[in-house]
């Protein structure tokens, strides 16, 4: 039967619908076509054939650019699924899921094909009692959707049962998505797949080229790549034999999309393990409290690897109270255990996460501060290129050599971040190897992969870092720990912020000892009472989450509830805040008493590259009522006059 001549297309556009098109070929749902939209040729993606359509004059399909669907119907299901519970414009979300030489239109063809040349090896030791029961009770449930936690101490081992679980279902024919919270993860795990899996493994993440993203999707849509080793875009990754999802370091917040397409790829990998009839594992040592949540709930089943395989231990922490010790960054107490492990060949790490020189640049005589002019930030000192820099707009600029308020000549800088501790240490161990490891020294391509290698290599050296070290690193050599700066996560005003230190804290602390050495941790406060260095000194992270659950209950927050938030920013503070308010009276007008709104807020940083931010929060114990308020909202939007000036989005499940 020939198809009707009117197809219906969604085109990359912010606007929450489709478009009807004429169309004269018998073009397959999923393809990609070229079409004219207002002065433009765009791609767009053929949603469905349809009888006749609301409006007359319809524009004819310039070209039609596949033979076969570049989307199938279980992808096309799940990227509808995910529009619909972000409330984001389908167009925009199934252009974010294809690679950009996709969405451009170029062919799709597999330009550079690697070689399937690895060398496996198997694994030469066994694993543990409680290894090969997380991997028979996966495994039992293989042909079904099923969610597992799976709950495993710093160095259990969950990467071994990964591989195992994960070696079984291709001998079937299965495809594995694996997805890790950073790019920095990506070339240890591949290497560790590659090591051990007779298939061939692709990686889809931000650093590699735009042929190698559209190579990696290819294969992995043909079903060549047998696992596909991921960040978060990599959630989308087309997998027609998909027999297992796999999300390493799920407490992660890197797995949140933070701009346009705002989502969470840990939650969605639900959905996608749910659409293809498949085990989910979300593996980390630091459940997130929605992830506990949930296995309260009975929606997950928690499986525990409690020991690290072997002779070795858990790490010992120590605190080292800061009140007593007259540095700001490094007490005797902490040289002097560096001193002890590097004497006995041992890698020391230090962690502070502050990348820069110094965070404050100020006047000793009438306290003036070096502050950025487009945004409500303080700018940080980069001493290797002498500028101050501004974190959040990317503001540069000379210092000054008098303050410009006093015109004294009595400027100073305090604090610590990455770059000035590099320096101390310098003095502190001359002729000791430091490596840094921040934004700013892993920048150049295949500059991370290079200082993994150094570290690697056993020699003894110290390495200085930001939270990009908290991941899941394996350092074989590392015997000692240090933490500085702990305590802003203590004083903060986010809701989140003690459950992402304890996360940060037992992460970091994980790093160590993982080899025959007896790991050693010592974390500088000035809040040594605090009880969450108590359940870090345990290592149980599992009670102090627990406190903190019972605390979220009480105060109805979430795992508890369900948030979102509209986020206008505009140049002119007024009118951001104006189409706020207006936006809120219309919530109000929604007859839904179980959905609480809360703001106009001015942003947690209100001022940001020259816009001001306000937000406005919805939140309600019933996902459903949340939902249904804001379809209705985007029913009604268009009766607020926005002025041209003003931005906004929406944030449903926010992070930050």
């Amino acid at each position: 039967m020939q198809s009707p001549p009117i197809i219906e297309v969604a085109i990359p556009v912010p606007l929450h619908k489709s478009f009807d098109y004429l169309c004269d070929k018998n073009v397959a749902i999923g393809v990609r076509v070229k079409v004219s939209f207002g002065r433009k040729k765009v791609v767009g993606i053929v949603l469905s054939h349809k009888e006749k359509s609301d409006f007359s004059n319809l524009k004819s399909v310039e070209e039609v650019l596949d033979d076969e669907p570049l989307l199938s119907k279980d992808i096309l299901d799940f990227l509808f699924w995910s529009a619909n519970y972000y409330h984001h414009p389908i167009g925009e979300v199934l252009t974010s899921a294809i690679p950009k030489n996709l969405r451009l239109g170029k062919p799709a063809e597999i330009k550079k094909a690697r070689a399937f040349d690895h060398q496996i090896s198997a694994a030469d030791f066994d694993t543990t009692a409680e290894q090969n029961k997380c991997i028979e009770t996966i495994l039992a449930s293989k042909d079904s959707f099923s969610g597992y936690l799976l709950h495993g101490v710093t160095g259990s081992g969950k990467t071994e049962v990964y591989l195992r679980i994960t070696e079984a279902l291709l001998k079937q024919g299965k495809q594995v998505l694996v997805l890790v919270p950073e790019i920095g993860l990506t070339p240890q795990m591949i290497a560790r797949f590659e090591d051990r899996i007779g298939g061939k493994v692709v990686a889809i993440h931000s650093q590699l080229n735009e042929t190698q993203k559209t190579d990696a999707y290819l294969m992995a849509k043909n079903g060549e790549a047998t696992v596909v080793l991921g960040t978060r875009s990599a959630i989308f990754a087309p997998m027609p034999n998909l027999g297992l999802v796999i999300v390493d370091e799920e407490h992660d917040g890197s797995f949140k999309q933070q701009s346009s397409f705002r989502y969470s790829a840990r939650d969605l990998s639900f959905m996608r393990a749910k659409l293809a009839n498949v085990p989910l594992i979300l593996g980390t040592a630091t459940p997130s409290l929605e992830t506990l949540k949930n296995v309260m709930d009975k929606k997950l089943t928690r499986l525990v690897l409690s020991t690290r395989p072997g002779e070795t231990v858990m790490p010992e922490v120590s605190l080292i109270d800061m009140r007593s010790q007259n540095s700001e960054a490094l007490s005797l107490p902490l040289i002097n255990k560096m001193k002890q492990h590097l004497n006995s060949g041992n890698q020391v790490m230090l962690f502070i996460n502050r990348r820069g020189y110094a965070p404050v640049f100020y006047c000793t005589e009438c306290d003036w501060k070096a502050e950025c002019n487009h945004c409500d930030a303080q700018l940080i000192y980069h001493r290797h290129i002498n500028r101050l820099k501004c974190h959040h707009c990317g503001a540069e600029q000379m210092p000054e050599s008098s303050c410009p308020s006093c015109k004294q000549s009595t400027l100073k800088i305090l604090g610590y971040g990455t770059e000035r501790l590099e320096e101390n240490l310098e003095s502190y161990f001359p002729g000791t190897t430091v490596i840094r490891i921040d934004r700013d020294t892993t920048r150049r391509k295949k500059a991370f992969a290079q200082h993994l290698e150094r570290i690697n290599s056993g020699e003894a050296c110290i390495i200085v870092g930001t939270q990009m070290l908290a991941k899941g690193h394996d350092f074989s050599q590392l015997a000692f720990v240090g933490i500085l700066d702990v305590d802003v996560g203590l004083l903060s005003l986010d809701f989140r912020a003690t459950e992402n230190l304890a996360q940060l804290l037992i992460q970091v602390s994980g790093r160590a000892g993982r080899s025959e050495h007896k790991g050693e941790v010592a974390i500088q406060t000035r809040y040594p009472n605090h009880p969450i260095f108590e359940y870090v000194q345990q290592a149980n992270y599992t009670k102090y989450a627990s406190s903190l659950l019972k605390e979220r209950q009480q105060t109805q927050l979430p795992p508890f509830s369900h948030q979102a938030m509209i986020c206008a920013n505009a140049k002119n503070k007024t009118q951001a805040e104006t189409f706020l308010n207006e936006v809120a009276l219309l919530l109000r007008s929604i007859d839904l008493p179980s959905v609480e709104i809360w703001g106009p807020v001015p942003g947690v940083i209100e001022k940001k590259a020259d816009y001001y931010y306000f937000n406005l929060y919805l939140q309600s114990a019933e996902r459903q009522a949340l939902h249904q308020m804001l379809n209705t909202m985007y029913e009604h939007i268009d009766s607020i006059k926005i002025s041209g000036s003003v931005r906004w989005f929406l944030d449903v499940d926010p992070i930050e």
